[in-house]
């Protein structure tokens, strides 16, 4: 059987900021994290898959009847 599958994997990096509101506070961390982020200050919190085609089971042209 042949699958095609695609990894996802979730990375979060963990904020301090200093706002009035969570509004507030939800718009900076955006603008934080809107800056590149090195790889080594993200940490992996989970991992899941997507399957993109169905199965293959066999090559069925070989196993169809031409009409």
């Amino acid at each position: 059987m042949e699958f095609k599958m695609r990894a996802n994997i979730v990375m979060s990096k963990e904020l301090t900021v200093e706002a009035k509101d969570l509004a507030e506070a939800l718009e900076k961390a955006k603008g934080m994290m809107a800056e590149p982020v090195s790889v080594k200050e993200l940490t992996a919190r989970g991992m899941y898959f997507d399957a993109l085609s169905g199965i293959k089971w066999a090559d069925e042209s070989k196993f169809r009847s031409k009409v």
